[in-house]
């Protein structure tokens, strides 16, 4: 099967009536899916839409948006989904940016769209007149027998993808087919996804998360649960939503699983199915991942590591060693998948022997990477490096900007980001060895850090900390990291949250972090 519509009609032919996708008690079977979704994308391809073109999925999380999915994928088309929470300007800015031939887009937005853009419009909902066709409409057209079919070309591009750009645009991370189908394989063969499985869907479309939950699960032929936006942050909705829609296999950022954590419902994961538990996207502190696993001690527990521009190419299967309680620091991240090659640079960008203790930055080629970033060859240049092979050949890698070393075992462990690495007093810092160092403090939940300007010219460190109960011993905290790393690398502040702020993705919103709480300590 080469992409995601060969497999979706590989189960609407061998089990139709078996459910695809779950959302808020509404479940629709692979077959109505397959056939929905060959009538969405008839509809776009007499509207116009050719392979190649891209569509843009401007929609909250919703069978329907499952739906767009597969039928852009069946019309030939690219999907570009942005953020449902997006400010209109930036959404604009998306459609215009990626020359949507299409925007499918919920209803409230169709009226802005119709200002704002001349592409042409499907609203979830009704239409607003002519010019805008309906999703009763869109869905009513009978694909022929022979209908638009899957691209053969694993080239192609399949989805792209935004992130943020560091000139205040979002960037576009165009994913070929191919990029799909090399992790998506993989992810069902290493985690044994089969049609019984129930997979948790966490993160939002416009997430590199989402391409497990989406595509892997169709490939094994299991059910996609979708977990209400309203849901995302609210770790004891997710005990619940994992214990009642007996999820079997989750997915998401470790902060999710952390709030999951504190939540006084806990225990509903103990008497849980989960028989798989991955996380990426952030480092998960030691002492909660050790907590988790006590909890659900039958699952298997894997660190994945990719940006978006890789999707995950680094993978680490969580051992009991990795969680013992003398342990003080994360786990690894592993070694690379069997699709990806992976090279350490040094500051100098020339490759480094792979040996224990080797550091630098992580490097990846290999079948996951990008097509490159819409329409900015130059900054896909930029991130590029070519690494000379043995046998004399060159093989052109992304730059990650994450920061590696390579333990005793030659697994990854994650150091941070290069773009991380602060000059405190003359010394190179890494924010993410201090954060590790306070996450592994008594009473500590969370911890985040940022660098700041003191007035002076000078840059301090300041730390977030969310307790695992109140009071904080704040003088404690601070004996706890002078024992650990040097005096020049404990924050100067100590803030006490009660929570912190999350992006729409789940991750620690550090940008928010200094706009309420608790006063510094």
């Amino acid at each position: 099967m080469n992409g995601p519509s060969d497999c979706l009609r590989h189960w609407a032919a061998k089990r139709p009536e078996a459910p695809a996708v779950e959302f808020q008690g509404e479940a629709m079977t692979y077959g109505e899916l397959d056939r929905r979704s060959s009538a969405l994308a008839r509809t776009l391809v007499e509207g116009g839409v050719v392979p190649g073109d891209r569509v843009v999925l401007w929609l909250h999380k919703s069978i329907e948006a499952v739906i767009a999915v597969h039928g852009v994928l069946k019309a030939g088309a690219a999907y570009v989904p942005i953020d449902p929470s997006a400010p209109f300007r930036r959404a604009g800015h998306i459609i215009a940016h990626c020359e949507a031939a299409c925007v499918i887009a919920q209803d409230d937005r169709v009226a802005w769209l119709r200002k704002n853009s001349s592409c042409r419009i499907v609203s979830v909902g009704p239409a607003a007149d002519a010019s805008v066709t309906s999703w009763e409409e869109a869905l009513a057209a009978a694909p022929a027998d022979d209908g638009p079919g899957p691209l053969s070309d694993l080239g192609s591009p399949a989805f792209i993808l935004h992130t943020s750009g560091s000139k205040g645009v979002p960037k576009g991370v165009v994913l070929s087919h191919g990029n799909a189908r090399a992790f998506v394989e993989w992810a069902v063969a290493e985690f044994g996804l089969g049609p019984a499985d129930r997979v948790s869907s966490h993160a939002p479309f416009h997430f590199d998360l989402s391409v497990l939950d989406l595509f892997a699960t169709c490939m094994a032929g299991g059910c996609v649960v979708l977990v209400p936006e309203s849901q995302v942050g609210l770790g004891g909705a997710l005990n619940k939503f994992v214990a009642e829609k007996r999820i079997t296999v989750w997915y998401s950022v470790p902060g999710a699983l952390t709030r999951m954590l504190a939540a006084k419902n806990s225990g509903l994961l103990a008497g849980s199915r989960l028989r798989v538990v991955l996380f990426a996207g952030e480092t998960f502190p030691i002492a909660p991942l050790r907590r988790l696993r006590s909890l659900v001690p039958e699952a298997d527990f894997y660190n994945l590591y990719g940006p978006t521009e890789t999707n995950v190419c680094v993978f680490h299967r969580v051992r009991e060693p990795d969680v013992a309680d003398h342990r003080r620091h994360p786990v690894p991240i592993g070694r690379a998948c069997p699709y990806a090659a992976t090279f350490i640079i040094d500051g100098a960008g020339r490759p480094v022997e792979h040996r224990p203790g080797a550091s630098g930055e992580l490097c990846v080629a290999g079948d996951s990477v990008m097509l490159g970033y819409w329409r900015d060859d130059d900054f896909t240049a930029s991130r590029t490096v070519s690494i000379a092979q043995a046998d004399g050949k060159t093989l052109d890698a992304y730059r990650t900007g994450d920061l590696v070393r390579l333990d005793d075992e030659l697994n990854y462990v994650f150091c941070g980001r290069e773009d991380d690495m602060v000059k405190i007093r003359g010394h190179r810092v890494e924010i993410g060895e201090i954060e590790a160092v306070l996450s592994a403090a008594d009473n500590v939940r969370e911890a985040a850090c940022v660098a700041v300007d003191d007035g002076t010219g000078e840059r301090v460190v300041e730390a977030y900390v969310v307790p695992e109960a109140h009071p904080l011993d704040i003088s404690g905290l601070r004996r706890h990291c002078l024992a650990e790393i040097p005096r020049y690398m404990v924050p100067e502040r100590f803030h006490v949250r009660t929570a912190f702020p999350v992006t729409g993705t789940g991750k620690i919103d550090r940008r928010r972090l200094g706009e309420t709480g608790a006063d510094p300590e």
